[in-house]
């Protein structure tokens, strides 16, 4: 084991390293010992983040608290030199040359536009460069994933879906209900994402997406990220790193190399009072508490060394690791941002 570790070491280093959806680095911000949270995510060997602009109270904020978000986060990058704003896929090299972390300005739902197409090319003009079409919720550009109904996009979300591709904003299908995936495919004239989901063909839970929805995904040419997030992973014990991996060995079999990725889903910002999820969304944390919602091995930033010595163990050659950790995301952001 300690070869395989030595040798992921070696990997993070020299690959590009995005994070599918990795919180936040402000609101709320992390508590680090030393230095700065950016600061300790590249010492990780992260390269870039998707991060979630709000999370408190709610993934589903009002379009002021967008907006105050993005202005924290752009004094962040003013004074804490170890920021990197991402707006196009450049920036995600330039960030690596630098040794800066790349922050993607993401949201987990597109509930903030309310009815208003117009806030979609102002919040692209303040940096935002992945929208998520829903949470798990029903919003008026279609049904979440909780939604009993699975009605997929409304007329709205698909005027939403083309302003995105007009734009060069990357649409992000996680926790959206599978016929709303499966119309975004259809619809996007660019490649979408499924950010941070695992197999439903491994885990009946209805935040893990199913073969059809990441074929759907992979004939558009876009990635799906496979996060650590335990009951994602498995619903009747807490999963393992090897149970992890057997997620990303699915993944591939369905869809190949070109079009899997990986994302933490973790935010480091969250408490133990302010992570309410179980509260409202049982039916997929399936009786995850705070301290067992992570796989063992994978629990916090620091672990990413470990999910790569276990693909080197299961024999994932170099090109394929560094296309997991962050080559086919970054393939999806060149084509997408403008």
């Amino acid at each position: 084991m300690t070869e395989h570790l030595a040798r992921a070491g070696e990997l993070l280093r020299e690959s590009i390293v995005i994070d599918g959806l990795g919180g936040a680095v402000v609101h709320p911000s992390p508590h680090v010992a030393e230095g700065t949270y950016e600061q300790s995510l590249l010492g990780y060997g992260y390269t870039a983040i998707n991060v979630t602009l709000v999370s408190e109270p709610t993934y589903t904020p009002t379009f002021d608290e967008v907006l105050a978000a993005i202005h924290e986060n752009l004094v962040n990058f003013e004074i804490n030199p170890t920021a990197r704003h991402v707006e196009q896929a450049a920036d995600i090299l330039e960030a690596k040359k630098n040794n800066r972390l790349g922050v993607i300005f993401g949201l987990q739902s597109a509930s903030c536009i309310g009815q208003d197409r117009n806030r979609v090319r102002i919040l692209h003009k303040l940096g935002l460069r992945i929208l998520q079409l829903t949470y798990m919720e029903r919003n008026f550009l279609g049904d979440g994933c909780l939604e009993p109904e699975n009605r997929g996009l409304t007329h709205f979300g698909i005027q939403v879906v083309r302003e995105c591709n007009r734009l060069g904003i990357l649409v992000d299908c996680s926790h959206v209900g599978i016929r709303t995936t499966l119309d975004a495919a259809r619809h996007s004239a660019q490649p979408i994402v499924i950010s941070h989901t695992a197999a439903r063909a491994l885990n009946d839970n209805p935040r893990c997406v199913t073969d059809d929805q990441m074929k759907a995904v992979a004939e558009r040419g876009g990635v799906v990220g496979i996060t650590p997030f335990a009951s994602l992973i498995r619903s009747d014990r807490q999963p393992t790193i090897e149970d992890y991996v057997d997620h990303f060995d699915h993944a591939l079999n369905v869809i190949g190399p070109d079009h899997v990725g990986f994302a933490t889903d973790m935010n480091d910002g969250r408490t133990r009072v302010n992570w309410v999820t179980p509260w409202y969304y049982p039916e997929m944390t399936r009786g995850a508490d705070y301290v067992t919602r992570r796989t063992v091995g994978f629990t916090r930033k620091s672990d990413i060394v470990n999910m790569v010595a276990a693909f080197v163990k299961r024999g994932y050659d170099r090109e394929l690791v560094g296309k997991l950790l962050g080559g086919n995301f970054l393939r999806v952001m060149q084509a997408v941002w403008k």
